[in-house]
């Protein structure tokens, strides 16, 4: 995913938000990468299923927003509400757990003692 696909899927038609707009795009990867415990990078180019695109663009959307406590939003037919970043982060790994993009992280606890 690029600045221009993000564009697109918000609406933005200029320029001059570009410098923003692709800082939040990382962070917003990030936290899509970080949430499905996958990294969608394959052969050095980021391959996006379309429920994570979506996922990042309403991500950067609540940015754009200020972070106002938004509590409903309406995209491409799709409306979700919220109020604070806690609540969006929850809709939104639940967006992509629905999808099928989460992958479960083991991590483990240490040696068991045995007596």
């Amino acid at each position: 995913m690029n600045i221009n696909e993000l564009k697109e899927l918000l609406q933005i038609h200029d320029d001059s938000r570009d410098p923003f707009l692709t800082l939040k795009l990382a962070e917003a990867i990030d936290f899509v990468q970080g949430s499905c415990n996958q990294n969608f990078i394959k052969e050095d180019v980021l391959t996006l299923p379309a429920t994570a695109k979506g996922v990042i663009a309403t991500y950067v959307q609540y940015e754009l927003n200020g972070n106002t406590g938004v509590k409903s939003e309406s995209m491409a037919g799709m409306s979700q509400s919220f109020e604070s970043s806690e609540e969006r982060d929850n809709a939104l790994i639940k967006r992509l757990s629905v999808a099928g993009l989460r992958k479960i992280k083991f991590i483990p606890i240490g040696r068991r003692r045995v007596l």
